[in-house]
């Protein structure tokens, strides 16, 4: 019987400092790295890129796809217009 509860004691022992080592992994390791993880991919980072951001990347290209659109218009009613 007193090894039953000496190896239950060691058991609790053991789980305890697996407990306080997983917390303090946690907050001493984890947490700040996901803290820097969040920063620097944060979508507009002012010291990289001239401070445009991946969204700005993709303003600018829709708005050359619009310009584009407009200039296919135009070639398209001039190949259609009669020739005399």
């Amino acid at each position: 019987m007193n090894l039953i509860m000496t190896a239950g004691e060691i058991a609790v022992a053991i789980g305890a400092i697996l407990g306080v080592f997983g917390l303090l992994v946690k907050y001493a390791i984890v947490l700040p790295i996901k803290t820097y993880i969040d920063q620097k991919t944060y979508p507009i980072q002012p010291n990289a890129n001239g401070g445009k951001s991946l969204p700005d990347v993709a303003l600018g290209i829709e708005a050359i796809k619009l310009r584009l659109d407009g200039i296919e218009r135009r070639v398209m009613r001039l190949e259609d217009t009669p020739k005399n």
